[in-house]
């Protein structure tokens, strides 16, 4: 236990910062290509956004919640596909069903060194998480309950953790551009069905949660410039 409570004061600050901006620059290239423009900026768009901020976390010092930040947005997922992969094997093929791929054992990696740095500043007891009643706390939960309509409750929740743990170590800032990675790719794939398929197919609840993403992504905008002057 006490060689993961260490870790962190074995990788220096400026190898940490060169860490996440490779782990971010990657998941931004996996982003990349195969889509038309405006879903191309649709999937593009949040991942630039959340990749902005885990890098500007760890610039603030808010290792832990840079951290935490890149694995619930990317790579909450990997070792439970790790998991699938190896009790995939098969008795009757002597195989595994499922392929080991160099993106599933680049994921692991990613996934185990997030993992445990994150244990090591918890261990470490480093950075105090408070979240105090402010205007982002306000539109945090107005996000919440617009993400819980349009996504259902698990949804909603991996959607408002991101920008709730940035507010609660001390960054409004990235805690709104976190907020409006969760909206970003509305008006993206507006244009994509204004263009490439047919708006009057769609039901009354895509132009209601569209209009209400448009306006959160406004003020977001407004409290983004907002913060980044003062």
């Amino acid at each position: 236990m006490n060689s993961i409570k260490n870790l962190k004061n074995l990788i220096s600050g400026f190898v940490r910062l060169l860490t996440i901006v490779l782990i971010s620059g990657l998941i931004v290239g996996t982003h990349l290509g195969g889509q038309n423009i405006w879903l191309q900026l649709a999937f593009l768009a949040p991942i630039l956004l959340v990749a902005i901020s885990a890098i500007g976390l760890e610039l603030k010092k808010l290792s832990l919640a840079s951290h935490l930040v890149l694995l619930i947005t990317s790579f909450l997922s990997a070792g439970r596909q790790f998991v699938l992969a190896v009790t995939s094997f098969n008795f009757s093929t002597f195989s595994f069903d499922m392929t080991f791929s160099l993106e599933l054992i680049i994921n692991l990696i990613i996934f185990v060194y997030l993992a445990l740095m994150i244990l090591s500043f918890i261990l470490s007891k480093e950075g105090k998480f408070n979240l105090a009643s402010s205007d982002v706390l306000t539109a945090a939960m107005i996000a919440f309950v617009f993400f819980f309509f349009r996504d259902g409750f698990s949804g909603a929740v991996l959607k408002i953790l991101p920008p709730l743990i940035a507010l609660g170590f001390g960054s409004k800032l990235f805690a709104v551009v976190l907020l409006l990675a969760g909206v970003i790719d509305v008006p993206f794939r507006f244009l994509d069905i204004l263009f490439n398929g047919n708006l009057l197919d769609q039901p009354l609840s895509y132009f209601l949660f569209t209009a209400i993403a448009i306006y959160l992504i406004i003020g977001a905008v407004k409290a983004t410039l907002k913060y980044l002057k003062s």
